[in-house]
């Protein structure tokens, strides 16, 4: 809820993203967990379009004969837009347990672990690496000047 709060405030920035313990610990599952929240946070500050199509109108218009909505193909496509989860798994307790029933840090700690193995970082444009190159060089030479 803070979260939602200082986004809802207009902040750019949610801190405390994968802190435990009063910001005395740090943990990769935390963090993975804050992300899915703050992709929620985002998701809902960023509103709802309000057009014919997501307000079902054509199907409203049939509502005397159709009777079930939940049963339309527009709900199904449309049911879950207020939030998109990653690692919150909001199935049934049948299908969650058939998909493995690991709980919420367990599937955090085996997203990181998936990102560990695999994430590939772009690499530095050349003009990025060059400044770097430039910093480093002029703190060497303040730090340790040559006699």
């Amino acid at each position: 809820m803070s979260a939602l709060m200082v986004g809802l405030a207009g902040a750019n920035l949610i801190y405390g993203m994968g802190m435990l313990e009063g910001g005395q610990t740090w943990s990769h599952e935390q963090f993975m967990i804050d992300a899915d929240i703050v992709r929620m946070v985002k998701h809902a500050i960023n509103g709802v379009d309000v057009n014919d199509e997501t307000m079902s109108v054509h199907i409203t218009k049939q509502a005397h004969e159709i009777k079930n909505f939940l049963h339309q193909r527009h709900t199904v496509n449309h049911m879950r837009e207020a939030s998109k989860p990653n690692l919150i798994d909001r199935n049934t307790r049948g299908i969650w347990e058939a998909k493995g029933g690991l709980d919420l840090t367990q599937k955090a700690r085996e997203e990181v672990r998936r990102i560990l193995k695999t994430h590939q970082p772009d690499p530095l444009p050349d003009d990025v690496k060059k400044t770097l190159g430039e910093i480093v060089e002029s703190a060497r030479k303040e730090l340790l000047p040559s006699s």
